[in-house]
């Protein structure tokens, strides 16, 4: 008697698409799919069936991860790209719907492979990669209020809470891997760039253009700080002290010119005031 139970059923072709082999190439598909499908209506038995959902897995989430991955698909090559996505999506196939989060487990896999990891630009890549995806898939805030924060008076800033928009990411890489991002998008890459420590924010601006630019290490030290909470004044003061001896400019010179950049980019969503939020 054959079990047609629907939960059999899902379990059994959930398994068999992700596999990497042909349905045929595998008796124990065969046989399954004999006993649970029905035969299809354009003289495909229920084997072939299966192997049509399963190609058509593959073809769809390769495509999907290479358009998600460009800068990574372009450092490793088209081969080792694909043998490593392939080896991902066993490893973690999909287990949601939503094909946005389908490399959100990228970047530690790929630390983790035996060819690609030991590459530095490839991490970047990865890493930058899907610091697109996030800042393209986050969600929206209000406005920041400039007016409220022209006429806060000047004591009140040292306690400032400042909330970052949550479409901010902030990356700490190897390399300049934004700018061979954008010259591989617009087909100009020609080859790997060389190492160079570089503190990147990449972010969507009001008009949901994704965007990504270098910072001074002073500044992400201070985003990283207002970032996890510290008030304003406390973030300097962090920063500060732990460059006391370093060369360098003056934090406080620079905090103004820094925030006025990072609200008019749209970086700060919103400053809470003594209870008041700009």
């Amino acid at each position: 008697m054959r079990d047609r139970s629907l939960e059999i059923l899902q379990r059994f072709v959930a398994d068999a698409i992700v596999g990497d082999r042909g349905v045929e190439a595998r008796p124990d598909l065969v046989v399954g799919a004999s006993r649970l499908l029905a035969p299809g209506q354009r003289r495909l038995d229920a084997p072939g069936q299966l192997e049509v959902y399963r190609e058509q897995f593959w073809v769809r989430h390769l495509s999907n991860l290479g358009d998600d991955f460009p800068t990574l698909a372009w450092v490793v090559g088209a081969t080792a790209f694909r043998e490593m996505a392939i080896a991902y999506l066993t490893s973690h196939p999909p287990s949601t719907w939503n094909l946005q989060e389908l490399g959100a487990k990228l970047p530690a896999f790929l630390s983790r492979h035996a060819v690609i990891g030991g590459d530095s630009l490839a991490i970047d890549a990865c890493r930058l990669d899907w610091a697109f995806m996030e800042a393209f898939d986050a969600p929206d805030s209000d406005p920041l209020d400039l007016q409220a924060l022209t006429t806060a008076p000047e004591d009140s800033w040292p306690n400032a809470q400042v909330e970052l928009h949550p479409a901010l990411r902030r990356l700490v890489l190897a390399h300049p891997a934004h700018e061979l991002r954008e010259a591989v998008k617009s087909g100009g890459a020609r080859e790997r760039p060389s190492t160079s420590k570089t503190h990147l924010v990449v972010w969507r601006d009001p008009r949901c253009f994704l965007r990504a630019a270098p910072i001074e290490p002073l500044a992400f030290e201070l985003l990283d700080e207002l970032a996890r909470g510290t008030p304003l004044g406390a973030a300097c003061e962090a920063v500060a002290g732990a460059h006391a001896t370093a060369e360098g400019p003056e934090l406080a010179s620079c905090v103004g010119a820094w925030f006025q950049h990072w609200t008019a980019a749209g970086w700060v969503s919103a400053v809470r005031l003594s209870g008041r939020v700009g």
